[in-house]
């Protein structure tokens, strides 16, 4: 399987290699009359794809941020409610204590029930 990851990455590396020399030419990019600026266009449009990744990526992890903190609110709802709707444990002193009387385990296996 890596060996696969390998050549389409290989593929992909030559195809954007020829795309850049393909458009080497030079373009300007003007900024709404405060300037302009001279660049390849293969310069240009890495850039913009640059942008556009790091925005994305920083849309992410706004996003975990948020997911992560709900999920921490959760977790205390979750853990309030267990604690108020836990029954109490009855210790070993409780049970002898009250003079009730547990039967002994048996090896026998119940059978199935009647449908």
């Amino acid at each position: 399987m890596s060996i696969v990851r390998w050549v389409t990455g290989a593929v992909i590396f030559l195809a954007v290699l020829l795309l850049s020399f393909a458009n080497a030419d030079q373009v300007t990019l003007r900024f709404f009359g405060f300037g302009s600026w001279q660049a390849p266009l293969i310069f240009v449009v890495f850039c913009a794809f640059a942008l556009g990744v790091t925005l994305g990526m920083l849309a992410g992890v706004f996003r975990v941020v948020r997911v992560k903190r709900e999920l921490k609110k959760t977790r205390k709802a979750l853990q309030a409610y267990e604690n108020e709707t836990a029954p109490a444990a009855f210790s070993s002193s409780d049970v002898s204590s009250s003079g009730v009387s547990l039967p002994a385990p048996t090896d026998e296996k119940t059978p199935p029930p009647a449908s």
